[in-house]
């Protein structure tokens, strides 16, 4: 009879130690779940700041195309003023001096190829001009 109540005794610490240890692995558990549920969260909040970092990363990439295609265009309208410009001095050139109305005749007359008739050497308009103002 006292191995009886002695094996009871044992299967009781059994029991209960068993139990202690369920109880402290269903509290490991709970545990493991509220950290996997924040990492979830964290997870969830990453994602969405990505996802924001990339629309706007989209954003400010398609404001340089943008930007970079104005400065194209800004530098082809530089290159063409720029060369029409220089189309427009050297047709200024070859029509001649510019008079002003402190100009000689011998000065003009030097300068001004024969413009008229006969071939013989005359003042332009703008030069007659000056001359008889």
């Amino acid at each position: 009879m006292e191995a009886i109540k002695k094996k009871m005794q044992m299967l009781k610490l059994d029991k209960e130690n068993a139990l202690d240890r369920a109880e402290q692995a269903e509290a490991e558990q709970k545990q493991a779940e509220e950290r996997s549920k924040q990492l979830e969260d964290e997870l969830a909040a990453m994602q969405k700041k990505l996802k924001g970092t990339e629309d706007e990363l989209d954003k400010y990439s398609e404001a340089l195309k943008d930007a970079q295609e104005k400065l194209e265009l800004a530098e082809k309208k530089a290159a063409d003023v720029s060369a029409g410009g220089s189309q427009q001095s050297l047709k200024r050139r070859t029509r001649g001096p510019r008079v002003s109305p402190g100009s000689s005749e011998s000065q003009l007359l030097a300068e001004e190829p024969t413009s008229r008739g006969g071939g013989s050497p005359c003042l332009p308009r703008q030069a007659e001009a000056a001359w008889a103002g």
